[in-house]
C-alpha cells in the first residue's frame, strides 16, 4: 500500500489536479510537491514508506530512460506513474510502458475517473489505458516500433532546433538531412513525446537544460 505520493508535474494545472485529487484520497501528509529531479531523489532516498511518483510526460524531459534509472537506483521500491489532460498521448504511452513504467492516466480532468485511478495507484497497481494494455497483448505495438522506441540522438537534435522556431528546411540546411527525412524524424519525435501543442517542443527543451545545468531554474514560475 502507498503511503506518499511525489507530485512532479511542469503543467500547473496538472499539477493542481493530481494534488487535489490525492489530497483529498489520501491526506495532505501524503502529498510531497517536487519542483525539480533533485528534489525527487532526495524524497526518494530518505524516506522508508511506500511511494509513488506521479510525472506529467514533461518533467523529466527528452530521454525518460536515463532518469528512471536514477530513481530506481535511489530507491528501488518507488513506482512511477504519469498522468495527462487528453487523450492524445497513446504512443507516449506504449514508449513508457515499454520502459516499465507502472501506468499512464489520460483525461485526468474527468474527477471521478481520476479518483479511481489514484486508488489504484495507492494499491501499487498498473494502469494503462486498454488499448495500450491490447496493443501489447495482441503485440500490434510491433508495428508501431519506431515511434515507440527511446528518443535518439538525431531525433532530440532535430527536436531542439524546432523548439528553436526553426521549420524543416532550416533544419535539412543545419543538419544535411534531405527533407523527406527531416519530415518523418518530425513525425516520429512528436509521437514520441505526446506533441500537443508548438509550446511543447520549447518546455522540453527548457526542462532539458535546466537539469543539465543543475535544476536551479526548474519550474520557475
Amino acid at each position: 500500500m502507498i503511503n506518499k505520493i511525489v507530485v512532479a508535474c511542469c503543467d500547473i494545472e496538472i499539477q493542481n489536479i493530481v494534488k487535489e485529487t490525492v489530497s483529498s484520497l489520501l491526506g495532505d501528509n501524503s502529498v510531497i510537491i517536487c519542483k525539480t529531479i533533485y528534489e525527487i531523489h532526495s524524497a526518494i532516498k530518505y524516506n522508508k514508506d511506500d511511494i509513488a511518483i506521479i510525472f506529467d510526460k514533461y518533467f523529466l524531459g527528452f530521454v525518460i530512460s536515463y532518469e528512471l534509472v536514477r530513481i530506481h537506483y535511489l530507491n528501488d521500491k518507488a513506482l512511477t506513474y504519469f498522468v495527462d489532460l487528453d487523450d492524445v498521448s497513446h504512443y507516449f504511452a506504449m514508449r513508457i510502458h515499454q520502459l516499465g513504467v507502472n501506468g499512464f492516466i489520460p483525461n485526468i480532468e474527468n474527477k471521478d475517473f481520476f479518483k479511481k485511478s489514484v486508488l489504484l495507484i495507492q494499491s501499487g497497481k498498473r494502469v494503462y489505458p486498454n488499448s495500450v494494455a491490447r496493443s501489447f497483448e495482441e503485440e500490434d505495438y510491433l508495428l508501431d516500433r519506431e515511434y515507440i522506441s527511446e528518443i535518439t540522438t538525431t531525433e532530440m537534435e532535430i527536436a531542439l532546433y524546432l523548439s528553436k522556431g526553426y521549420c524543416a528546411k532550416e533544419i535539412c540546411y543545419r543538419t544535411g538531412f534531405k527533407a523527406g527525412t527531416v519530415s518523418h524524424y518530425i513525425k516520429r519525435i512528436k509521437r514520441k513525446i505526446g506533441y500537443y501543442k508548438p509550446g511543447d517542443l520549447e518546455l522540453l527543451c527548457k526542462r532539458y537544460f535546466s537539469q543539465t545545468a543543475g535544476g536551479e531554474n526548474d519550474n520557475k514560475n
